[in-house]
């Protein structure tokens, strides 16, 4: 009965919070768009780029840089939104004797 009732609890916690984490995303959608991103953006916008490119022999750092800065500013805060609190409250839950 005791382990149903954990069953339960973390039914309830992982449904309600990834409904409410999917409400959360579309605000760090445009936080991220307007504050993070389009700032960092206009580094990669310089000629410096398009020279280093040349110099190296078409491999286009620049372009990885970018998709580096979309993934780790990005990527890797929304998923932990999403999926760090689920963790510590298992966690909690579950290890409780």
């Amino acid at each position: 009965m005791k382990n149903l009732n954990k069953f339960f609890k973390s039914f309830l916690f992982i449904s309600f919070w990834l409904i409410l984490s999917a409400y959360l995303i579309n605000f760090w959608n445009i936080f991220h768009w307007e504050y993070i991103y389009l700032n960092f953006r206009s580094i990669f916008d310089k000629d410096f780029w398009f020279v280093l490119e040349r110099n190296l022999f078409g491999l286009d750092i620049g372009y990885w840089l970018e998709e580096a800065l979309k993934f780790i500013t990005y990527e890797i805060p929304k998923e932990s939104l999403k999926y760090i609190p689920i963790y510590y409250f298992l966690r909690s839950i579950w290890i409780k004797q």
